[in-house]
């Protein structure tokens, strides 16, 4: 049925805190510009006063959503818990918090993507199909409820690792992203400050219930891949001969005939740049259990077991010990 247009409505799905997320990752992107806009006519001895003041607007407006954001998440019910983990901001949780929210989504009534502990009514709810708003009706299901295990948060993030090849998602031409490139922006940037902070995050433990943090889990990349650390190489470079070589032309090594290396790593290898990513990876993957925990034992939602403690024999990781405060 078509909606008529004197009968208008906002959109039921996208609560304060969704759009308020929207909001501010919509901005940064021209804020983003026009900072480098600036830095590009510096160079030349330029100026633009008319960037300046669009720049100056644009952190405006992102502080005025940031400042909404912050407001809204200590409301959240992951919030108990965030607030006492040290690193752990009103800016970056909420944009985690945000695009696992914005993951929420109406189903028709019978839809077997339905989880089975949704038990809401159908309720009426407006969506454009078609360059035309239609009245619909369906059952909401939020977006933690449709991530109902651990391995199905951090593949919507794409954070998590093929089993087979032992890859992280990537953006590959001609295919769907399968994932969420927004979602795996803000949670680095989550693990890139909870490193900054120090504190438990960083440090790790092996007590039970404890993370190993940061240090720990880069410990752990190590003993299991084995091999020497070397330096990123920002050009093409041989690992063996530790030269970088500059001619276009050539893919091996004028010295020993080797194939030449651009930030591939070769079998023995390890470059600390992927090292690092490796890590906050594995790190944010224990960091979106907490919060998954959490989140879903506030809501009294079913807890499953992760994989890494189902299938790896991992121990298991508790919440309210990853805390500093």
């Amino acid at each position: 049925m078509e909606l008529q247009p004197e009968r208008p409505r906002i959109y039921a799905e996208k609560g304060e805190l969704v759009y308020w997320y929207d909001a501010a990752m919509s901005i940064e992107r021209p804020r983003i510009a026009a900072t480098l806009r600036l830095k590009h006519l510096k160079r030349t001895r330029r100026t633009s006063p008319d960037t300046e003041q669009f720049l100056e607007l644009c952190r405006q407006t992102e502080a005025f959503a940031d400042d909404k954001l912050g407001s809204l998440i200590v409301n959240h019910p992951t919030w108990p818990w965030a607030s006492r983990v040290k690193g752990v901001g009103k800016e970056n949780y909420p944009k985690c918090v945000g695009i696992v929210e914005k993951f929420g989504h109406y189903y028709d009534v019978g839809d077997l993507m339905i989880p089975p502990y949704v038990k809401r009514e159908p309720e009426t709810y407006f969506k454009e199909e078609k360059g035309k708003v239609v009245e619909k009706v369906g059952i909401w299901v939020e977006g933690i409820e449709r991530l109902s295990t651990p391995s199905k948060l951090r593949k919507f993030l794409g954070i998590n690792v093929d089993p087979e090849t032992g890859e992280v998602p990537k953006l590959k031409a001609g295919h769907k992203l399968g994932f969420s490139a927004e979602g795996r922006m803000v949670h680095f940037r989550m693990g890139v400050s909870l490193i900054r902070a120090g504190g438990i995050w960083y440090d790790g433990s092996t007590a039970d219930g404890y993370s190993l943090g940061y240090q720990g889990l880069r410990k752990r990349i190590v003993d299991r891949k084995g091999g020497k650390e070397l330096p990123t190489p920002k050009e093409r470079s041989c690992l063996y001969c530790n030269i970088v070589v500059t001619e276009k032309k050539t893919l091996y090594c004028p010295q020993c005939g080797e194939k030449l290396s651009l930030k591939v790593e070769p079998p023995g290898i390890l470059f600390s740049g992927h090292l690092h990513l490796k890590t906050i990876r594995e790190m944010m993957q224990d960091f979106t259990l907490c919060y998954w925990l959490v989140w879903r034992q506030a809501l009294g939602l079913p807890i499953t077991e992760p994989y890494s403690v189902a299938k790896l024999n991992h121990k298991p990781i508790d919440p309210w010990k990853m805390v500093d405060r």
